[in-house]
């Protein structure tokens, strides 16, 4: 963990302070980071008194419903209008858990076009921060909902993380470090997570709502990715899986679905590096990168695929149909593994 600035937290503090009606947003595809970062920081704001907004870009995964009271997010996919005219009206927007404008899809020309001040908070490699007018951004981190807990912390002390925030911090950190079993070798999630369970946060309700709510479908998806869909190729000690648009209608794939996928890769002993190639219901193709080794798959995404994210994890967007992303990723791989 970075030390946070002092005088960005003085600032950070005197924005706040000053705003009365606040936009929290986050990334396209939202993950359990991106929706207990945001919700977690809202709620916190909305507890001072100031009125404050989640918007998303598109919808979640239900998994992630549990931690959500009343309106508190609004998906611009489905009402583009409200969430444009909540953006315009704000007086303050807060950006969580992305490095780049256009992870925000179809808000992105809204937000680049606002002349309101904007924050952003994140943790990942290399954001474009030209926008913004103050930045927290700790690659260290183990999460953006640890990197939140932290300016909070600093901020305003013990007594704004209450229950309900908490919960929705350590869902963010929880889902973003595999269930602390990467991104996680700092003290410091330690401690965040620590005064989380102390604020009130029940470990095993959170973690059952998460993972023991598939339905039947997400299951036999899940069966059949393994069993028919799973490449593995020793000699590079690399496997993936791919999934097409078919694979996932034929088994009533909800959003959220292949969450976590990529992850049964990496349990094969001898696999260093894994993937999830999936195509969505437009035919865009993206990329999920995982490893365990000292392979750096961020480098590995920037390079061949204009992607990014962690070392150890990354994602990737392709130009190309399903079958082509398949055979261009394998080539590459082969340059980079077979060294």
């Amino acid at each position: 963990m970075k030390e946070l600035n002092s005088a960005d937290i003085s600032r950070f503090k005197q924005m706040v302070s000053v705003a009365t009606k606040v936009v929290v947003l986050s990334h396209t595809s939202p993950d359990g980071d991106a929706i207990g970062s945001s919700v977690g920081l809202s709620r916190m704001l909305s507890g001072m008194g100031i009125s404050s907004k989640v918007i998303l870009p598109d919808e979640f995964p239900a998994c992630y419903r549990f931690l959500l009271q009343n309106d508190e997010v609004m998906i611009a996919s489905a009402s583009y209008g409200q969430a444009k005219a909540f953006i315009d009206t704000c007086d303050l927007i807060i950006a969580v858990d992305f490095n780049d404008l256009s992870r925000l899809d179809i808000l992105k020309d809204v937000v680049k076009e606002s002349k309101v001040p904007k924050i952003l908070i994140d943790h990942h490699l290399n954001p474009t921060i030209d926008v913004f007018d103050l930045v927290f951004s700790d690659n260290t981190m183990s999460s953006s909902a640890e990197l939140v807990y932290w300016i909070l912390m600093l901020a305003y002390g013990k007594t704004v993380v209450t229950k309900t925030v908490a919960e929705c911090l350590y869902t963010g950190i929880c889902t973003d470090t595999g269930s602390f079993s990467y991104s996680c070798n700092s003290p410091t999630v330690y401690n965040a997570t620590a005064h989380l369970v102390e604020a009130g946060v029940n470990v095993s309700d959170i973690h059952s709502n998460i993972y023991n709510s598939y339905s039947k479908e997400r299951l036999l998806l899940l069966g059949f990715c393994i069993n028919q869909r799973l490449r593995i190729f020793d000699d590079m000690k690399l496997a993936y899986f791919y999934i097409s648009k078919e694979d996932q209608k034929r088994f009533a794939a909800q959003k959220g679905d292949l969450e976590g996928v990529v992850n049964y890769t990496l349990m094969m002993e001898d696999i260093q590096v894994g993937a999830l190639v999936k195509e969505n219901d437009e035919g865009v193709v993206r990329i999920s990168f995982r490893s365990k080794s000292d392979f750096n798959v961020n480098d590995f995404a920037r390079k061949y695929f204009d992607g990014g994210g962690h070392r150890k994890a990354s994602g990737a967007t392709s130009t190309m149909n399903l079958e082509d992303t398949c055979t261009y990723m394998e080539e590459c791989f082969r340059k980079e593994l077979l060294l």
